[in-house]
């Protein structure tokens, strides 16, 4: 009995632990651009996650006048025209997975 109880305990520490796998991502290729002076909104989609999802900005910056909700939702009136911008965004689940994806966000 002794050798079966080893035994298990043996395979039972050499056997792999599983991991979380992270298959989340946006699924958005990229964001039309905002034209100055008139209102926009755009929201980033998630996917293959477990929700709700957060997203923020993990660098760069917004054009003026334009903003991001953690729900991913970017809107407002651009009041100056900014191009060749880009704005790395973060997407996190409520299983604490995360992926950050690129984009030019621009105002013309």
């Amino acid at each position: 009995m002794k050798k079966v109880a080893l035994l298990a305990l043996l395979l039972l520490c050499l056997s792999p632990i599983a991991e979380a796998v992270c298959n989340i991502d946006i699924i958005d290729e990229g964001i039309p651009p905002f034209t100055v002076g008139t209102f926009s909104s755009f929201t980033l989609t998630g996917c293959c996650g477990t929700p709700p999802y957060t997203y923020t900005i993990w660098s760069g910056t917004l054009p003026a006048g334009i903003t991001m909700t953690s729900g991913g939702t970017i809107s407002g009136t651009a009041t100056a025209a900014k191009t060749n911008n880009i704005v790395c965004i973060r997407i996190t689940d409520s299983a604490g997975c995360h992926v950050t994806k690129c984009f030019y966000i621009e105002a013309e």
